[in-house]
């Protein structure tokens, strides 16, 4: 239970609604598609309506984490121009280098930036 309540809250509080109702469809969708193997249903209309669940289920849950990661994404920005707005330019071109550098050996960890 710890992994969901970890998860549980670095969602936002508006967005949690969102988000648990994503997770309950995807739920249901999941539920009904093993009830629907268990009972040996096996026609494509028999399918439809958990493939349905679980598909907009998953979309309304990657929505919801998507507009969080969006959120804090524009909180950083704004954070770190702020930072590079009180430096000089060729302290904030310093910087930039710097980072940009660090990103690319944290991608790219057996080349060297020239």
């Amino acid at each position: 239970m710890d992994a969901i309540e970890q998860w549980r809250e670095s969602i936002p509080k508006e967005s949690r609604v969102e988000a648990g109702a994503g997770a309950a469809l995807a739920g249901a969708g999941l539920l009904a598609g093993i009830l629907m193997f268990l009972s040996g249903r096996r026609g494509l209309l028999a399918w439809v309506i958990p493939s349905a669940l679980l598909g907009a289920g998953t979309i309304v849950l990657a929505h919801a984490l998507l507009s969080v990661r969006n959120d804090r994404i524009a909180e950083s920005q704004i954070a770190i121009e702020a930072h590079l707005a009180s430096l000089d330019p060729i302290a904030r071109a310093r910087v930039l280098k710097n980072v940009g550098e660090s990103q690319l050996r944290a991608l790219l960890p057996r080349r060297t930036v020239s």
